[in-house]
């Protein structure tokens, strides 16, 4: 190899460092390319990074081929964030390791654009039941398309984020894998699917993959890499604590009110939470509250019975030593099966008949409906053991709530309303884990475990003063106050609309008061309202949307933003499909293009949904 002098070295400097480079091997040579690559991106010279030696030194150094690598295309379907965050981290690594990589969200990402890629990693989630969220939509259709193009010659990645407790667990990552595929791309790492818990198992995949983009694989105990600084000092920042999943805040109890009237066969309870100097528990209207329940007495009470095992009997939990009684109360879901949970409960406790039945998708589901880890245990019973009983459980998982109130009405508070569960399945008396810890809370001296879920995805628009239609039936009411609340307060208030449905209006009309002093104070336009038990004909939301279709149509026409928060399984598909209809006839439209009409306001963020 010959070196062409172009003034940048001296003659000097051209003879030391090709005598140097020819000692090198082709990984020492690869990690002096990224290393130098460093130095000039930050505008450091090699003397002031000797004289940050402190700074240096990590265990592992990346190899990669450098700048002459294509772009590495980072590509993210999310809808509540955490997809989002996973991409950032990736472009956040990539960068570090010499990577020139640019960050893209589904939602923007033109589709004519995938043939040109020739680096793509692909992060994203699985909303439900095997359903791409819907700023994934639009390219989930095309790789699936008679246009999707060849991609020979396109390197590729998947990381999938879901919940094993659905039958298609990160279905949408599996069909972006098998595509892409399938269209003649390379798959550089197998793809992870990654659970409900996907933090450790989502950053150790990043690490092990963005290298692989780079041409280069990651090599233990190599030359150091150097961490280069942005300042001369070496005293590390250190930051506050502040509260996350990982660290929840207790939350001190100000009030518990139920919201329903006499007489009603349901509760519906307003809770109220001091947030007074927890960092970490910022939030906007339309984030939820993640609450870490505890297990009932009740329950875990009738697991010891049906096991025969004794509470005092000491397990292992995250490697941690600890009571059983104690495991079951604060550790581990007791009060849902789930695919994943039987699944382990065969491979230790083999069942013929629990087998032929977990084979049997729709019967399989019909089954895991409603019921709780006493009936399996009941059903098809075995010697379980303390030990493996903790092992076959899934880890108690925080339940999420919309929180209903605005940080600027309620500064250093977080409200939240909440529906309490109860039912009868399988001949019990079957109560919801969270629900059943909030209500039974005493407002004196308890707290509540307590974090903030960030929801970008379902926002108050930027102006003021744009129009909000909003749609929302039972504790799907709660977001909306915290809307109003904040509206209340803005200088210039845009017109709202809310359309709330429930049962009985004498008992389940949740924060009638409330509603009746909005309006009159103007910060609420219009109510409408739908109760489906106070007549002879069921009465609902979608019914009252309906109603009112031309001036529906009308707000939607002077830019409107419509919000849906409530049951995914049944009323947000009813609300969207009546908007459909209302576009499509006071639009004067075919078919096709109402569905396009809002499959666009979707996309420009003007329908938003929060639904479970």
């Amino acid at each position: 190899m010959s070196i062409k002098l172009n003034g940048s070295l001296s003659s000097d400097q051209l003879e030391l460092f090709t005598s140097f480079v020819a000692t090198l091997n082709p990984s020492q040579v690869a990690w002096i390319s990224g290393y130098l690559a460093g130095l000039s991106a930050q505008g450091q010279g090699v003397s002031e990074v000797q004289s940050q030696s402190t700074a240096a030194v990590a265990t592992e150094a990346v190899v990669s081929s450098g700048s002459g690598q294509p772009t590495l295309t980072i590509l993210y379907g999310s809808r509540t964030g955490n997809g989002e965050g996973l991409a950032k981290k990736a472009l956040k690594l990539a960068t570090e390791q010499g990577i020139k990589a640019t960050l893209k969200n589904m939602a923007d990402y033109k589709t004519r654009d995938l043939q040109a890629e020739k680096n793509l990693l692909v992060i994203v989630s699985t909303h439900g039941e095997g359903v791409p969220p819907f700023s994934a939509k639009e390219l989930h259709e095309f790789i699936y398309g008679k246009r999707a193009p060849k991609l020979d010659g396109v390197n590729y990645a998947v990381l999938g984020l879901g919940d094993s407790s659905y039958f298609h667990f990160c279905k949408t990552g599996k069909d972006f894998d098998e595509q892409l595929e399938k269209l003649g791309a390379k798959r550089l790492v197998a793809r992870v699917a990654c659970d409900v818990d996907f933090e450790a198992a989502a950053d150790e995949w990043l690490k092990t993959t963005i290298p692989a983009f780079g041409g280069g694989e990651v090599i233990a105990s190599a030359a150091p890499q150097f961490r280069l600084l942005a300042n001369k000092t070496t005293k590390e920042e250190t930051k506050p604590d502040t509260h996350t999943k990982k660290n929840p805040f207790l939350a001190p109890v100000y009030e518990k009110i139920s919201l329903h009237g006499k007489g009603s066969k349901r509760q519906t309870l307003h809770i109220e939470l001091s947030t007074e100097d927890a960092p970490g528990l910022d939030y906007q209207p339309g984030d939820a509250a993640g609450v870490y329940p505890l297990n009932s007495d009740e329950l875990v009470s009738e697991v010891l019975a049906v096991t025969g095992l004794n509470a005092g009997d000491f397990v292992v939990f995250n490697e941690v030593e600890k009571k059983l009684e104690t495991a079951l109360h604060k550790n581990v879901e007791l009060s849902k099966i789930t695919i994943d949970v039987v699944n382990r409960y065969l491979e230790t406790y083999p069942n013929e008949k629990l087998k032929e039945l977990s084979e049997n998708p729709d019967k399989f589901k019909e089954y895991l409906d409603g019921r709780d880890i006493v009936d399996l245990l009941q059903d098809y019973p075995a010697e379980v053991t303390a030990e493996n009983l903790i092992k076959i459980l899934r880890p108690l998982q925080p339940r999420y709530y919309s929180i209903s109130s605005s940080p600027k009405a309620c500064p250093g508070e977080l409200h939240l309303t909440v529906g309490v569960v109860q039912y009868h399945n399988a001949g019990r008396h079957k109560k919801g884990t969270c629900s059943t810890f909030l209500s039974d809370l005493s407002v004196d001296d308890e707290k509540v475990p307590v974090f903030i879920e960030s929801n970008p995805g379902f926002r108050l628009p930027e102006n003021d003063e744009t129009p909000i239609i909003m749609v929302g039936a039972g504790t799907g009411i709660a977001p909306y106050r915290a809307f109003v609340q904040h509206r209340d307060l803005a200088d210039n208030k845009g017109k709202s609309w809310l359309f709330f449905g429930n049962r009985n209006f004498e008992t389940e009309f949740l924060y009638q008061t409330e509603w009746q002093g909005f309006l009159k104070s103007g910060a609420l336009t219009k109510m409408d309202v739908a109760f489906s038990r106070d007549g002879d004909k069921k009465l609902y939301v979608q019914d009252k949307l309906q109603e009112n279709a031309a001036e529906v149509f009308q707000w939607l026409e002077e830019g409107a933003h419509v919000y849906i928060c409530g049951d995914m399984k049944k009323m947000a598909g009813d609300v969207q499909h009546t908007l459909t209809k209302i576009v499509e006839k006071h639009g004067v439209l075919s078919k096709e293009k109402a569905l396009e009409y809002v499959d666009n306001l979707q996309k420009e963020k003007r329908l938003q949904l929060d639904v479970y």
